[in-house]
């Protein structure tokens, strides 16, 4: 009987474990970028970004490579700018919108007017959420 609580006792604790390890970051993947293009230069997408091929790499390099989402409370005194303060790119698409609640999932950071190819990382909030989207910095070109 004593075996049988010892095991119960080790099962509910790795269950326990299990659930407190649930990923607190996010990656972009592949399949995602030409969606997030689409979205974001509409119909000028093949002219502006699929038809440059390194200009379609550089995205999804960006993109998959150098963006990440994470969960991050808020900090006593560390203040990140809020995503939307940027504003939006919409130059391409004038329907762009802020979405009505995030999703990891489909959130598409290439909306908003931040600096994507800076040389020092970027975070920015999420707007209310603990979320934050992080960029690293782009690499240095080799002459």
């Amino acid at each position: 009987m004593r075996k049988i609580y010892v095991c119960m006792m080790f099962l509910f604790l790795g269950l326990c474990l299990n659930a407190q390890t649930e990923r607190d970051y996010h990656n972009f993947k592949n399949h995602q970028v030409d969606n997030f293009i689409n979205e974001v230069y509409g119909d000028q997408a093949q002219k502006m970004i699929f038809s440059n091929q390194k200009r379609y790499d550089a995205l999804k390099k960006l993109i998959v490579e150098r963006m990440q989402i994470i969960r991050q409370p808020k900090i006593r005194d560390k203040v990140y700018p809020k995503i939307t303060e940027r504003g939006m790119l919409d130059m391409y698409n004038k329907n762009l919108k802020h979405d009505s609640f995030f999703n990891k999932s489909t959130f598409n950071p290439l909306k908003y007017n931040i600096e994507f190819f800076d040389i020092k990382a970027r975070a920015y909030r999420i707007d209310n959420t603990e979320y934050l989207l992080i960029i690293q910095p782009q690499p240095k070109l080799k002459n």
